[in-house]
């Protein structure tokens, strides 16, 4: 378990283990696998043992992260006691499990996870004093334990896709949590239906029936409450209704006030008078 606070053009990680980055501020790129995974503020990336990966930063610039490597020791006595019958953990409690989980490999928004949140707190513990009273060990194990609760979550949502091949769900799931973080990361602008098709490589019919499949709501429904969501922050921070709807890339103020009243049940106007 590591931090960095420095400025950082490149690092290349050549050993075989499991990487955990969660970039409090900075951003950069991920070069494994023949892949290259953009990364940024507020954002963590679990890359699965291969290797090794490199991190280049192209804007140049410092960055603050911490960084967890999980050796094949470790996953493999942990996979053996989150796979093991009780009585077996009792016979043999140092018994080893080779079987891997393949984590999804890309930059995730680190609010909308628990491990990525988990992650928050040992970043915000590791800036503090009771840092030195706490156990690495044990925050890895607690990291990779909910590693693996949002791993199954990821192969439940991608169970509802329709899709014959495993590979296939798995690789849309993946490609529609592109699109969701395009979303997120673009609240300011008017994001059509086209935009996330081309960010996630999924062609607009298919990309609109499976993301209702998995999220819910279409992308046009996330993408209007996500952005009134993040309205009530400007309009706590004492923005004007107008200015936040200028903000968040609303048509017009009449549209806003529809899309916050259908979500909030009252127009912004009444929720800013009672703050």
């Amino acid at each position: 378990m590591m931090r960095f606070t420095t400025p950082l053009l490149n690092y290349r990680f050549d050993d075989s283990n499991l990487s955990i980055v969660f970039f409090n501020q900075g951003g950069g790129e991920f070069n494994c696998g023949g892949r290259r995974l953009k990364i940024e503020d507020h954002k963590f990336i679990v890359i699965n043992p291969s290797k090794g990966w490199e991190y280049v930063n192209h804007a140049g610039g410092g960055i603050d992260v911490l960084s967890i490597v999980l050796c094949d020791d470790f996953r493999g006595q942990f996979n053996y006691f989150n796979r093991a019958a009780s009585e077996e953990l009792l016979d043999d409690p140092f018994g080893m499990s080779s079987d891997r989980v393949t984590f999804f490999e890309q930059a995730l928004r680190a609010v909308d996870y628990r491990s990525g949140r988990l992650l928050k707190q040992i970043y915000d513990l590791s800036n503090g004093n009771e840092y030195a009273l706490s156990c690495a060990e044990e925050l890895s194990m607690e990291i990779l334990a909910m590693l693996h609760a949002d791993q199954f979550k990821a192969y439940k949502m991608a169970n509802k896709i329709k899709a014959k091949k495993k590979s296939t769900r798995e690789e849309t799931l993946k490609r529609l949590l592109v699109a969701y973080e395009f979303i997120n990361d673009n609240l300011t602008e008017s994001i059509s239906l086209q935009d996330l098709a081309l960010a996630s490589s999924l062609s607009k019919y298919h990309l609109f029936e499976s993301f209702k499949v998995v999220f819910g709501k279409s992308p046009h429904q996330l993408i209007n409450t996500v952005k009134v969501k993040k309205s009530v922050e400007y309009l706590q921070a004492g923005y004007s209704v107008s200015e936040v709807s200028q903000m968040l890339g609303f048509t017009d103020l009449p549209v806003f006030s529809k899309v916050f009243k259908k979500i909030y049940k009252y127009p912004p106007s009444q929720f800013q008078q009672a703050k």
